[in-house]
């Protein structure tokens, strides 16, 4: 068996590509993975790093280890997993479970401190795991969000 690719994210350093992407889109430009930064807003990813620098372990897309989970991060366009216009499909939404902390509590905190996180535009309440994007608002502040 080949020995896994493992390619961190610049703007993201302790993630690597394959937990944000799908295994399918990673496959595709694994020869030049970099090129994978251009399906994601900036402030999306500096913001995912910024979680885990708070919050320590996180996991988006587990398949590199087996897991199940590949859409957590960038969904393709044609991807049929959640909303039409989903931020996962522009590259400015990602859902988060943490080792540590329950989706409840990281929602709590980064309401309670929104200076913190200042791209964050939106969270999803009432979910297991703590979905965040850097939508542009027409709103003030963060707005939490109900499926």
């Amino acid at each position: 068996m080949a020995a896994k690719i493992r390619v961190k994210v610049p703007t993201a350093p302790s993630f690597l590509f394959q937990e944000i992407v799908p295994e399918e889109i990673f496959n595709l430009f694994k020869d030049d993975p970099l090129f994978l930064l251009n399906f994601f807003d900036e402030r999306a990813l500096r913001m995912l790093q910024k979680l885990r620098d708070k919050f320590g372990p996180c996991t988006v897309n587990n398949w590199l280890w087996g897991g199940a989970n590949h859409l957590r991060g960038y969904r393709p366009l044609d991807c049929p997993i959640g909303a039409k216009r989903s931020q996962h499909k522009l590259g400015k939404g990602f859902d988060c479970s943490f080792e540590n902390y329950s989706a409840q509590q990281v929602r709590d905190y980064v309401l309670a401190h929104p200076e913190e996180f200042p791209y964050i535009t939106a969270i999803e309440g009432d979910v297991d795991w703590f979905h965040f994007d850097v939508r542009t608002p027409t709103w003030i502040g963060i707005k939490v969000f109900y499926p």
